[in-house]
This record gives structure tokens, C-alpha cells and sequence, in this order.
């Protein structure tokens, strides 16, 4: 789920990931892609979420790609998809 919001004259993206409580935020880049941003001055509106920061999200799957906790059919989606993030995996619902 996503709300477009005006916050301080800029149109930020509010993502919910609907299987965990996480809020994300964001813009649309070029590409039609999110392009994520740290807003931590938010985090006080959504005390029942955790709110996940940019860095985060723009880990690459393959950084400590040992650590994920991820399935083989997981992998071969997130390689179909091109899916490079850990921000694209979680809220580009194509699983």
C-alpha cells in the first residue's frame, strides 16, 4: 500500500509492506522506480510501524548474501525481476 503525501513542499511516497509492519519513504526516480529516502523527523507518526531507512533499503541483495534467510524460488524470482535492492524486494510485490 502507498499514500503520496506533501511534506515541507515535496511529494514524498508512504509505503506499508503489507506482510511485516514497516513504513518506508520515497520518490519516483526517472525510471518510475522508488527512490528511497531517510526521513526520521516521520518516524513519530507511525509509532505501531518500524520505519526503515534508505541505507537499508539500498543494501544489495548480494552484500552478506549469506545472511538472507531466502528460499532457492525466492532467489530465481528476485533474479527474473532484476530485483538488486532489499527495498525492491520488499515493496515491489512480485511474489
Amino acid at each position: 500500500m502507498q499514500a503520496v503525501v506533501e511534506i515541507d513542499e515535496e511529494m514524498v511516497i508512504i509505503l506499508h509492506q503489507r506482510w511485516m509492519p514497516n513504513i518506508a519513504f520515497a520518490k519516483l526516480d526517472e525510471e518510475l522506480s522508488f527512490a528511497f529516502l531517510s526521513r526520521p523527523q516521520l518516524h513519530k507518526y507511525f509509532p505501531m510501524r518500524k520505519c526503515l531507512e534508505a541505507v537499508t533499503l539500498n543494501t544489495l541483495l548480494d552484500k552478506d548474501r549469506e545472511l538472507h534467510s531466502l528460499f532457492a524460488m525466492e532467489w530465481k524470482n528476485i533474479a527474473y525481476f532484476k530485483s538488486e535492492t532489499i527495498g525492491h524486494v520488499m515493496f515491489h510485490a512480485w511474489d
